[in-house]
């Protein structure tokens, strides 16, 4: 029987080098490749030059080939492009979803298709599995969540629906940087650290090894990035200072200046630059105008929001019918605005304002809705899709 053929994403770090040494055991023909983003990275910090050696060495230690891609052009184009354009419109960028969307789930996966891979394996933490017709399945671990019964139901009595859901360890669950995973995606990709927790197995299992990594810290903040001020890295890239404007509250009135709009979020409660005799937050950003409003926490809540460039993890044709049927009132699921924010309760349906555009409606209302950023939907644990923020409601 001919051994099935996987290209495991290695960033050098632990996860992917235990990924890595999973699959070898599980039997599978592994091909390492490290994909090379940028050149100008902090050390350990994804996609630099440096990682290449690191997961070469693992590769070497297990015995199967490993490879340098030079995806540098690609990574410029999709994801710092877009991250630098997203700022300067007065949104908050997510680039890591970008570069699973463009880099990992796509150009590399053409790759590994070009080289007679089956499958791509990563080290993130989300687990892949079925949904058979009629209830059951590997996903199940949401209380017998309905709308995953129906969804299951209309896939028919095949195994051939692919879920997406979270992780068993929750503080290293990564499913809301994985919606991009469609289910043609879905079927070509392996996230064999899903069940594992980080401390307690993949670090033991790094060590038993001897992998020089096992203690390696996990990345932070954005790899290309330098000590994570976007702010200094934008103006160096467009070799310019960003220009300076005014700090106002919500009734237009002056409070300050600010020394580039980009450096503010909303949300941001410290480092206004402003004194104020209470508490205020960032509630806006108007990069037309150059200003940044200041407000009350309670501008900060809003009931729901709307969302475009939406991607369907379940199957779209299953989801396009129950949102018809759902009409004005929609669909229950839960929502993650944040990638360390709990889901809360929502209903989900097509904005009656806009084509190509969704509306999330939030049981209770949200704080600190940030355009740009993700917005990702959930039955249970289950990975339904996603799509980028526009403006809150």
């Amino acid at each position: 029987m001919t051994r099935k053929r996987v290209l495991v994403a290695m960033s050098g770090g632990v996860d992917s080098s235990v990924t890595a040494y999973l699959l070898t055991q599980q039997g599978y023909d592994c091909l390492g490749a490290t994909m090379l983003l940028h050149g100008d990275a902090e050390p350990g910090a994804c996609g630099g030059g440096s990682d290449a050696d690191d997961a070469a060495a693992v590769a070497e230690r297990l015995g199967f080939p490993h490879e340098v891609i030079d995806m540098r052009a690609t990574f410029e184009r999709q994801v710092v492009e877009k991250f630098v354009r997203t700022y300067e419109a007065g949104r908050t960028p997510n680039p890591c979803i970008d570069c699973n969307r463009h880099l990992k789930f796509d150009a590399l996966l053409t790759h590994a298709r070009e080289h007679g891979c089956d499958f791509i394996a990563t080290g993130h933490y989300g687990r892949i599995g079925t949904l058979a017709g009629g209830g059951g399945g590997s996903m199940r671990r949401d209380g017998g969540c309905g709308l995953i019964d129906e969804i299951a139901a209309r896939a028919g009595a095949t195994n051939g629906l692919h879920a997406l859901s979270c992780a068993l360890d929750p503080s290293k669950d990564q499913s809301y940087v994985l919606y991009s995973l469609t289910q043609e995606r879905l079927a070509r990709t392996l996230l064999p650290l899903g069940g594992l927790f980080k401390e307690r197995d993949v670090r033991r299992i790094a060590r038993e090894q001897g992998f020089e990594n096992a203690g390696k810290r996990d990345s932070q903040g954005i790899c290309f990035v330098p000590n994570n001020d976007f702010a200094t890295y934008i103006e160096r890239r467009n070799g310019a200072p960003l220009p300076e404007g005014d700090i106002v509250d919500t009734s237009g009135q002056v409070l300050g200046r600010h020394h580039g709009a980009i450096r503010y979020t909303v949300g941001q409660r410290k480092g206004l630059g402003v004194a104020c005799a209470h508490p205020v937050y960032v509630t806006g950003i108007d990069a037309a105008a150059n200003t940044v409003t200041l407000g009350e926490i309670e501008d900060l809540m809003a009931g729901g929001l709307v969302a475009n460039d939406w991607i369907w993890s379940t199957p779209t044709h299953i989801m396009e019918e129950l949102l018809d049927e759902g009409g004005e009132k929609g669909l229950p699921v839960s929502a993650k605005i944040r990638y360390r924010h709990p889901a809360r309760p929502a209903r989900l349906r097509r904005s009656p304002n806009a084509a190509g555009e969704m509306e999330l409606a939030f049981d209770e209302p949200e704080r600190g809705i940030a355009p740009g950023q993700a917005v990702v939907v959930y039955a249970g644990e289950v990975v339904l899709g996603g799509g980028t923020v526009v403006r809150a409601i």
